[in-house]
């Protein structure tokens, strides 16, 4: 069997990579704040069955995410705010501290301010953010101060990162800190309030992406039936030769 054929399968198995993260881009097209993956790829050498000879083979080295800013729309609701430029709000996730960037607050029974998963929201100091149940107004002021009826109760907690590109996704709204994004770093961030901001991601970008990635699986496709073609050939010669 000749060894290019596994340059061209090992390109396969990445170009099918490329189309499943496309494809998750695309089905979160109108999730709030959401941030698209990319497929980042590598280039090594292996050897083959041949002694002293390799052959080029690629893999996905790692999926990041693009931390790009989606566009910000207005809501009019008191509780939903929108971050402009980097940072992160901070919440409390069942394992640690996760962030995100989706500021459509939620008010639970007890008071908490969560997400729509019901993670709470937390304040510089690690405690997550409550308002009096029988508060008759609740929202967020521009500097990010939680204010019930009118009095200041907390401040929404916001955080970056060297490389938010680095992040490990846990949910399509939800993010970890790794080492590789670097240590949380408290910020005064730049909101808008009664506002949200929209997915990173386009679906006409999405469709570009997913058409890329069939074309160039379909190439790797040829490619492999073309070895595999010549391999039997070559076997079939022998055979007439024998």
């Amino acid at each position: 069997m000749g060894d290019g054929i596994w340059a061209a399968t090992s390109g396969a198995i990445a170009e099918l990579a490329t189309l499943e993260t496309a494809a998750n881009n695309v089905a979160n097209v109108a999730t709030t704040a959401y941030k698209a993956d990319r497929t980042v790829f590598k280039e090594y050498l292996a050897r083959t069955s041949q002694a002293r000879k390799t052959v080029r083979l690629v893999s996905v080295d790692a999926t990041r995410t693009d931390a790009s800013e989606g566009s910000i729309s207005p809501t009019g609701r008191p509780l939903d705010v929108a971050i402009h430029g980097r940072g992160y709000f901070a919440v409390k996730g069942r394992e640690g501290t996760l962030y995100t960037r989706h500021g459509g607050i939620q008010f639970a029974p007890d008071g908490s301010l969560v997400t729509q998963t019901k993670e709470p929201f937390l304040d510089r100091q690690g405690i997550a953010l409550r308002a009096p149940v029988n508060a008759r107004t609740v929202e967020i002021g521009k500097d990010g101060s939680v204010l019930a009826d009118g009095a200041k109760i907390g401040e929404l907690a916001v955080y970056a990162f060297d490389d938010p590109a680095s992040l490990s996704r846990q949910s399509s709204q939800l993010m970890r800190a790794t080492p590789a994004a670097g240590p949380p770093r408290a910020v005064t961030a730049d909101l808008e309030t009664q506002a949200l901001e929209q997915s990173n991601f386009s679906a006409v970008r999405g469709m570009v992406d997913i058409v890329g990635a069939t074309r160039a699986f379909e190439a790797c496709e040829k490619a492999i039936n073309a070895f595999r073609d010549a391999d039997s050939r070559a076997a079939m010669t022998l055979m007439r030769v024998t």
